[in-house]
């Protein structure tokens, strides 16, 4: 069986405010003719389908018609989509019967009985061909219940023990649905929406920390996945250097610092307990993005070269060096005027530290991310130890995960109610 291992597409996700629509439609179109090209059987989608809760009426177009392009165009088996820290579970859950109906399987969230969450693939002809366990995004109150007084230790540990459960509990019901089928011996894919231990992670990761959130050891995944599909971190990596259990990473560069290499993982399973062979497929760059830094006179030059190439591109300017420069996003705009340059940031060090004229303010408050601006008050926090702000900083990022996650696990559907998820019924084709 060949896989399609993809993550992380955040569709919809603008570069400070700059709009990305076409890029994302031209990667879903890509990602349509490498499944057409290498006659993929199964797309895995592992999380952060969208970049928000609430995704723009194009961001939900271009998913939905990807979807029926992947049933009607090409020989796309299976479709399996996982919900990501950043997606609205009910959202994605809301046409799930539908969508089931289409051999397309999506999970938004962890169900309370993680055995719910297995699958069983078949292949054109009914036969049993993968068996898989869809593990979407595990949140604190999926895995661990609250206790008084416990201490950070105590915590970070019953994180650890609650998703080795999940992932215990889940493998099983894809194991039993593999004896039911009498197939034992076709492959066991999972897959997981986290931030393993050791892994190596970008900007916006790693502001997402928290606890053990960010310490799930690769012992917690169970012996039986024969490929593990991992997402959440947006740089491509094995995990624990097993190149059968990894992280895709996003497709497409989200901001200035994933500029560089981006993949998708072509993956043929064979029988369970075999190693699968591991392919990495380049995405092409479908936009352009440029960073620019150094001294005023160094950036001005750098942008009038960059102008005198008249192609389109995004352009992200940090002035690092020197001291401060006045009127310096007004320069960089005089510098790219007339070009297809589009400048989406300007960032001056030395004007954060200082003072800034009221037009350069709209630039750098974008450019200050609420960690930054939290970093820049406790650097002017008298008497501070390292400690206590070690402390603070680690406080500070708890409060921030719950907000960043509280829109989509406040529109969570209560199990039992009319929008929660639904496991497609036992006649369907693709479902033992």
């Amino acid at each position: 069986m060949r896989i399609l291992h993809t993550s992380d597409l955040h569709l919809g996700r603008s570069l400070y405010g700059a709009r990305r629509d076409a890029a994302f439609e031209k990667l879903l179109q890509w990602l349509l003719d490498v499944v057409r090209e290498h006659s993929v059987e199964c797309l895995i989608a592992a999380g952060d389908i969208f970049d928000n809760a609430t995704p723009s009426h194009a961001a939900q177009n271009l998913y939905y018609d990807f979807l029926s392009a992947l049933r009607l165009q090409t020989g796309c088996r299976h479709i399996v989509i996982t919900g990501g820290n950043h997606d609205s579970p009910s959202f994605l859950n809301a046409p799930q019967k539908l969508l089931s109906s289409m051999g397309v399987i999506v999970v938004g969230e962890a169900l309370s009985d993680p055995a719910r969450e297995a699958f069983l693939l078949r292949d054109a002809a009914g036969r049993p061909e993968a068996a898989a366990a869809a593990v979407p995004f595990l949140r604190e109150a999926d895995i661990r219940k609250s206790i008084e007084h416990e201490s950070d230790e105590e915590r970070e540990q019953r994180v650890v023990e609650g998703t080795r459960r999940h992932y215990e509990q889940a493998v099983a019901g894809a194991l039993a649905l593999r004896e039911q089928a009498g197939a034992p011996d076709i492959p066991l894919i999972a897959t997981g929406h986290l931030f393993a231990a050791n892994c190596s992670c970008g900007t916006e990761e790693r502001s997402l920390y928290i606890g053990s959130l960010g310490q799930i050891p690769a012992d917690v995944f169970p012996r039986e996945i024969d490929y593990l599909a991992l997402g959440h971190l947006h740089r491509a990596q094995c995990l624990a250097g097993d190149p059968a259990r990894r992280y895709a990473g996003s497709p497409l560069a989200l901001d200035f610092g994933e500029r560089g290499r981006r993949s998708v993982v072509l993956v043929d399973l064979r029988k369970a307990g075999q190693a699968p062979d591991i392919t990495l497929i380049d995405v092409p760059a479908f936009d352009r993005l440029e960073q620019v830094s150094g001294t005023a006179e160094q950036v001005i030059a750098r942008l009038e070269a960059l102008a005198a190439e008249n192609a389109p591109m995004y352009c992200e300017v940090i002035h690092d060096q020197g001291s401060w420069a006045p009127r310096l996003a007004e320069a960089c705009r005089s510098a790219v005027a007339g070009s297809p340059v589009e400048l989406v940031r300007i960032m001056s060090r030395a004007v954060i530290q200082n003072r800034i004229d009221a037009r350069d303010r709209i630039s750098d408050v974008h450019a200050l991310t609420p960690e930054a601006m939290f970093a820049l008050k406790l650097d002017r926090t008298p008497d501070l130890s390292q400690r206590d702000r070690e402390e603070l900083t680690r406080a500070y990022n708890t409060v921030l995960f719950e907000i960043r996650s509280e829109a989509a696990a406040d529109d969570a559907p209560q199990e039992g109610s009319s929008q929660a998820p639904a496991r497609p019924q036992a006649s369907h084709p693709h479902q033992s």
